[in-house]
């Protein structure tokens, strides 16, 4: 039994590798490339600017409704663990006679001491120029708090490598529907796409 302990052991002392090992680890450069590479960013590149003055319209009932609770887990103040899902139109007037986008995700009730919503949203672009682009948005909502802030944290379509801000403010509504005003500003790079 002392000898399998002692060569056990040696085995483990001669398999051990010293810190300073890793330290000279070096990477060599092959010619081909791989198919995932980082390379330096390019400061010349062609950044544009982009702003948008719109409206979210949320309706919670009625044959129009576009956001529904999908999880509601509990009854208890704040209502932890609710979901719900939205697919709202963002309107370029209040009177919604020109449909720029329609804003498409979730919404997370993940503060257990007040109305602290997570939301996670792609818009989609509806209007012609930019149908299909979408801006990718993540941020949080304090239900009763006026102004709310959002992130612009991707883009693609005319949008890629977007990034921004979005800043709105909970309008006063005739019925139970939300009206939320928007000022959305970023930034994105123009991208060469695959030919394919």
């Amino acid at each position: 039994m002392a000898a399998l302990t002692l060569f056990i052991f040696s085995l483990l002392v001669s398999t051990t590798i010293a810190n300073e090992d890793f330290q000279n680890i070096q990477c060599t450069e092959k010619e081909e490339r791989p198919a995932f590479q980082a390379l330096p960013l390019q400061l010349d590149a062609d950044q544009k600017q982009f702003y948008f003055h719109v409206y979210l319209h949320q309706i919670f009932d009625g044959d129009k409704k576009n956001t529904i609770t999908a999880i509601s887990p509990n009854s208890d103040f704040p209502k932890f663990g609710q979901i719900s899902i939205m697919d709202a139109p963002l309107w370029s007037y209040l009177n919604q006679t020109n449909l720029i986008a329609r804003a498409q995700g979730v919404s997370m009730q993940s503060d257990q001491k007040t109305y602290g919503w997570h939301m996670s949203f792609n818009i989609e672009f509806e209007m012609k120029e930019l149908k299909g682009s979408t801006l990718t948005v993540m941020g949080r909502v304090l239900e009763l708090t006026t102004p709310r802030e959002f992130a612009i944290v991707g883009g693609t379509g005319v949008f890629s490598l977007a990034t921004g801000q979005i800043c709105g403010r909970r309008l006063s509504s005739p019925d139970e529907s939300i009206w939320t005003e928007l000022k959305i500003l970023g930034y994105y790079t123009p991208m060469k796409k695959p030919d394919w």
